[in-house]
């Protein structure tokens, strides 16, 4: 393994970290009440942060896969979480605010999977 391949499979051990700490915060803070008010702020976290992940990925290896790895981590770790606990039920409220979160995590990380990072450099050829 070269030096540059070694970086990048850091950088992406640390994104893939940070998506996991991420989700878990995320799906804890769900519950969150100002009063007798849901007020699910870990979507709007999800929102901001998910598309940050996925285009730091794709910024590792451009035009590639890569980017969704974080999206699929991100995703598998919310709804295990959010529908599975050792102790029974998961994390998720038996409302509208689950739902929200991965709306909120996956539409703009997606989108930003789907939009290419820069120009792709052309090649010559002699």
């Amino acid at each position: 393994m070269n030096g540059s391949v070694m970086v990048r499979a850091v950088a992406l051990a640390v994104i893939l970290l940070d998506t996991v700490l991420l989700a878990l915060t995320e799906v804890a803070w769900l519950s969150v009440r100002i009063g007798t008010v849901p007020f699910p702020v870990s979507a709007l976290v999800a929102a901001v942060t998910t598309p940050l992940l996925v285009r730091a990925a794709d910024r590792l290896r451009p035009g590639t896969r890569i980017a969704l790895v974080p999206l699929v981590v991100w995703l598998l770790v919310v709804v295990v979480t959010g529908l599975w606990s050792p102790a029974g039920p998961g994390m998720f409220p038996q409302d509208w605010r689950g739902l929200l979160l991965v709306a909120a995590g996956l539409l703009p990380g997606t989108w930003v999977a789907s939009r290419p990072v820069g120009r792709v450099r052309a090649t010559s050829s002699s």
